[in-house]
């Protein structure tokens, strides 16, 4: 039977998870004859063959030691807030909420989700082999794959929520990625971003001392203040419900003087910069952007 969550944008039709995949050993084989393999472990492939060695960045460990640091205060907040903001999207909803975290690694942001919300449906993609194996083992109530979020194998219309904790500032094309992510949300779907802020308090420093801004990793393509994710935003048909950030730990007596130096400057010019290391946006999808792809 056809499913209703999965979808071959590319011949417009629904994906038949009995007949419409491989197993994996055969993929590169078959590849232009089924729309996915099927990995030993149970969850689907969907991204081409030539691409799954070049794209596990998670083969050898978490380049981005999540799981070393889960219990630290940033990851603490990180998962509070974004499960607070995935709350309130599906506030109203009466139906079980279908829930997308794109770019979730190895899940353990994912699985906080579900935990938060028993009523969700949750379903989630990425781009690494090793971190899906993982995530599919230790998590084994949400349904991973394996792909590309630029051309994700979802249905149009289909997920209430979509959440993009700390991948906005991978892609070097965010635009697109919001037309692609606006394609699977429900009219009236909501959107959570988690992404650096580029004015924090170290990078003002930084700026006013005349140095150019410092990114959080070297795996970021770029990061972008408060008001370009807001445009970025609004220019992809979405309307920006919330803003957030929380600080974390003040540190020292400098640290505390400086920042409250820096908020009542920001507060008497009105800027839209935020001084914390992360900053979170709820959006809800008022245009369909993406009714040609």
């Amino acid at each position: 039977m056809p499913d209703k969550k999965y979808y071959d944008h590319l011949n417009n039709r629904p994906i038949n998870l009995e007949s419409d995949g491989c197993d994996l050993a055969q993929w590169d084989r078959l590849y232009e004859q089924y729309q996915f393999a099927r990995h030993p472990d149970g969850f689907k492939i969907f991204l081409p063959p030539d691409k799954l060695d070049i794209s596990d960045e998670y083969r050898d460990s978490d380049p981005y030691t999540v799981e070393q640091n889960i219990d630290n205060e940033f990851h603490k907040q990180r998962i509070e807030l974004t499960v607070s903001l995935v709350r309130d999207a599906v506030s109203q909803e009466e139906e079980t909420p279908q829930i997308l975290d794109l770019g979730c690694g190895q899940g353990h942001l994912t699985e906080m989700i579900r935990q938060g919300l028993k009523r969700a449906e949750i379903t989630a993609l990425d781009y690494s082999v090793s971190a899906i194996e993982y995530a599919h083992k230790h998590y084994p109530e949400i349904d991973f794959a394996v792909g590309n979020a630029y051309d994700s194998p979802y249905a149009r219309n289909f997920f209430d929520v979509v959440v993009c904790n700390n991948l906005w500032e991978h892609v070097p094309d965010p635009l697109f990625l919001l037309r692609k992510i606006s394609r699977t949300l429900k009219p009236g779907g909501h959107l959570i971003i988690s992404t650096p802020s580029r004015y924090r308090i170290r990078n003002l420093v930084r700026v006013l001392i005349g140095k150019p801004v410092a990114f959080m990793s070297p795996h970021h393509v770029t990061e972008y203040t408060v008001g370009q994710v807001k445009e970025q935003l609004s220019y992809g048909g979405f309307e920006v419900k919330k803003v957030m950030s929380r600080p974390t730990s003040a540190g020292d007596l400098k640290v505390r003087i400086v920042r409250m130096v820096l908020s009542t400057l920001l507060s008497i010019v009105r800027s839209h910069h935020q001084l914390e290391a992360t900053v979170f946006y709820l959006a809800q999808k008022t245009t369909d952007t993406a009714k040609q792809d």
